[in-house]
């Protein structure tokens, strides 16, 4: 519970600043609208780099694997990008957005099981003693491709596109009567995954989702499921 309070009463902090530095956008931007106007030169919505923080929630799509403690099952990001700017129109902008980002996905488990390395595969196992905490950490470097649509009169913007990466580590992590313990292993996860990717926003501040197509888990693992991720981008 306190670490769910402060995570909580982190992200309002980061939403907090984060409007204060839209309302300053907002400004900036009016006043570089008005410069561009009496200089004849159209201002385009996007900048040429940005970098974004995601902080959001995993959860996957599954008749097979076990139920998340959602709130607990994280997902942080650090994403650098690079916008090529295709259209500077008088209304709406365009930008192809790329670059790449590093990523944490955590899958908290509800139940009191772990996964483990089967001989078939990796799959979920009951725990004779009692766990506080039973996780699976995943840790990937992705590449983003995004195509983004800017609105100058609302400064809305969407981003439609999709994401290829690959697996860094992975590792379980438990907290019970036996103190904790930390398993690093490949558990038959997919090496390489891809899917696609949407977000809405204003100026910096956006929503997020992401939708793995590629499972989780290799083909041949007992259980298996796509993962799915959603949150807000500072």
């Amino acid at each position: 519970m306190k670490t769910l309070v402060k995570t909580i009463a982190a992200l309002a902090m980061a939403i907090t600043v984060n409007f204060v530095a839209v309302a300053q956008d907002d400004e900036d931007s009016r006043d570089y609208t008005h410069e561009s106007h009496i200089s004849g030169r159209k201002h385009n919505i996007f900048s040429r780099k940005d970098f974004g923080l995601y902080l959001g929630l995993n959860n996957y799509e599954s008749k097979t694997l076990p139920e998340l403690d959602n709130i607990r099952s994280r997902y942080v990001a650090l994403n650098w990008r690079k916008n090529h700017r295709l259209i500077t129109g008088n209304n709406v902008d365009v930008a192809f957005g790329t670059g790449f980002e590093f990523a944490w996905n955590n899958y908290m488990m509800k139940d009191n099981i772990r996964l483990v390395n089967g001989t078939s595969g990796a799959e979920f196992v009951d725990v004779k003693e009692n766990l506080e905490k039973s996780k699976l950490v995943v840790s990937n470097f992705n590449i983003p491709l995004m195509l983004q649509f800017g609105f100058k009169e609302s400064h809305w913007k969407l981003g439609l596109g999709a994401f290829g990466g690959a697996r860094i580590g992975s590792y379980v992590k438990t907290k019970g009567e036996n103190g904790k313990q930390h398993y690093a292993s490949a558990y038959n996860l997919n090496k390489f995954h891809y899917g696609l990717a949407a977000e809405l926003g204003r100026n910096s501040f956006a929503f997020f989702a992401r939708y793995e197509i590629t499972p989780m888990f290799k083909d041949n693992n007992p259980i298996n499921g796509n993962a799915i991720t959603f949150g807000i981008r500072l």
